[in-house]
């Protein structure tokens, strides 16, 4: 289930390391997630998500979502990467007789994902990040962070590297215009064109399918409570700021958010909303080398292989 945004990133980390083609499940007219997985898929299906991690009703286009799950092949397993378009199809695909298994979001630290809390229940295991994570699940286990193989060698090309996933971060980009220091800046749904205006010497772009090439080459980078900090650290040792975005509400907490930068070795930063002028430009000039963590992504391939033999 490569649900959107970061969950699809989960789901190109598992098939690297599977090395053989996988079928997936992407939300209805998500072109991004498609060109992602293209490469490593055998086949893509397509079913309704509900709702954005800003909020919004699960009910509409539910019905959409059911008709669409029940139509999916059966799977002995069936990986869930969270959010609220994995629930119907995993609960389906339960009833149908695969095994189910989920992957807790990388900054829930103290509070559970909704949608994975759910899946937990018909979950035979529900594969962390972090030991931090541990006390969220009782059939919790801890792989290590779920990244993807690193495709470049890490080098500095002295600018900063702004992102804010698939939403967009408006108060963020406002509040990153002033810095003195060569950036690029990926904006999601937002649109790049206000920001072009104010600083033509930057690069503004909405998505980039190999975004993995601009983290390797940054100085620092600058994100949200996302999967992209976490990629930053773990793949590339770049220096990382982590900046609060209030308006995902059903994301991971403030408190969630602080954890998880002290887990990475981060700079924590509120919402630009409370910023007085120049926390940013502080961050960026005392930023630190990283923690040196390892990724996970093979524990979770060997944890599901092993369970498939053992049955």
């Amino acid at each position: 289930m490569a649900s959107g945004g970061g969950h699809t990133g989960y789901a190109r980390a598992l098939a690297q390391y599977l090395e053989s083609p996988v079928d997936f499940v992407i939300p209805t007219g998500d072109s991004f997630s498609r060109r992602l997985l293209e490469p490593y898929a055998r086949r893509i299906f397509e079913v309704t998500k509900g709702r954005s991690p800003a909020g919004g009703s699960l009910l509409k286009g539910g019905i959409s979502a059911f008709l669409q799950s029940l139509r999916l092949p059966k799977y002995d397993v069936t990986i869930a990467t969270g959010s609220n378009h994995s629930v119907i199809p995993s609960f389906l695909q339960k009833l149908k007789g695969s095994e189910i298994y989920a992957i807790e979001s990388q900054d829930r630290i103290v509070t559970r994902g909704r949608a994975v809390n759910l899946i937990s229940h018909i979950s035979r295991a529900v594969f962390l990040h972090w030991s931090e994570q541990s006390r969220l699940y009782k059939n919790g286990v801890v792989t290590g962070p779920i990244v993807e193989k690193p495709r470049y060698e890490p080098r500095d090309e002295g600018y900063i590297l702004i992102t804010a996933g698939s939403m967009g971060f408006p108060r963020l980009f406002k509040a990153a215009l002033p810095i003195k220091m060569k950036a690029m800046v990926q904006t999601g749904s937002v649109s790049p064109e206000p920001y072009r205006r104010e600083r033509p010497d930057w690069e503004f772009f909405e998505y980039d399918t190999d975004l993995e090439r601009r983290i390797a080459s940054a100085s620092i980078v600058v994100t949200h409570q996302g999967k992209t900090a976490m990629e930053s650290v773990v793949m590339y040792r770049k220096p990382t700021i982590i900046v609060f975005n209030r308006d995902w509400t059903r994301a991971a907490s403030r408190e969630d958010t602080k954890l998880y930068a002290s887990i990475l070795g981060a700079t924590f930063l509120d919402d630009p909303s409370t910023w007085s002028g120049g926390e940013l430009e502080s961050a960026l000039a005392s930023s630190r080398e990283p923690k040196i963590i390892e990724p996970g992504t093979r524990n979770l391939i060997k944890y599901i292989i092993n369970s498939i033999n053992k049955n």
